[in-house]
């Protein structure tokens, strides 16, 4: 018998194009989620980011379900919990995630199972990473981002960077001039999932972060607009 596949999706793979969901079939597809108890317990965060994460996978799952898949969005102490809760009702699934760039997490997806894609979230692979490793004594970071300038030919010339330097971080350090006036910041519309999560968590709701990708792409336009052309000189005393 051909088992139905469940794609496991966390919380940092929202995106409908890469990862697993690139092969995903809503026809034949189960999709999970598991918000962990674990995730705002065992960690000290930020309620406010607690509120990003939780609120725009809530969002997510809820975009999915518009396209027609099935999505059980479990609530569990632990994530493992929660991926052998939803083993145990379901016995003929096959799992399958996206490879995970926690390590812990990995490390359970192994132990239950999972049958896991390469992670295309990041423009560099692991294979890739590690053989620039080894040709490392040390591992700086300026060094790594001066190799994917390279090879990505991100404002390079003849392979040397545009301007004459590899950064300005000396000027981009200064501290904001007394009274200056910056740029109105862009908030947004609350929904009724955004409220939940905000009154579950404890805290105000607020109108700062984008919780889904249609919001998303609407403040980074809006940063590119507003306040990106003054943002350099402060960015780092921001």
């Amino acid at each position: 018998m051909v088992k139905k596949r469940t794609l496991y999706i966390p919380f940092d793979h929202l995106h409908r194009d890469y990862g697993i969901l690139r092969t995903a079939n809503v026809d034949s597809d189960h999709i999970l989620m598991v918000e962990s108890e674990r995730m705002r317990s065992g960690r000290n965060w930020h309620p406010e980011r607690l509120f990003f994460l939780i609120s725009s996978a809530r969002h997510f799952a809820e975009e999915l379900r518009a396209e027609g898949f099935s999505v059980e969005y479990l609530k569990s102490p632990t994530t493992r919990e929660g991926i052998l809760e939803f083993q145990r009702k379901s016995p003929t699934h096959s799992l399958h995630a996206t490879r995970q760039s926690s390590f812990r997490l990995q490390q359970t997806l192994d132990d239950l199972g999972f049958e896991c894609v390469e992670n295309d979230f990041f423009l560099t692979s692991r294979e890739r990473f590690e053989e620039w490793a080894k040709s490392q004594k040390s591992y700086v970071m300026e060094n790594f981002y001066r190799e994917q300038r390279r090879y990505f030919d991100i404002l390079m010339d003849n392979g040397k960077p545009i301007g004459g330097a590899w950064n300005f971080d000396k000027e981009n350090r200064l501290p904001p001039p007394k009274n200056y006036k910056w740029p109105e910041y862009r908030g947004f519309e609350r929904d009724e999932i955004d409220s939940e999560v905000a009154a579950e968590l404890g805290i105000p709701l607020k109108f700062t972060w984008a919780t889904t990708r249609a919001d998303a792409h609407k403040q980074l336009q809006h940063f590119i607009s507003h306040h990106f052309a003054k943002f350099g000189p402060y960015e780092d005393a921001m």
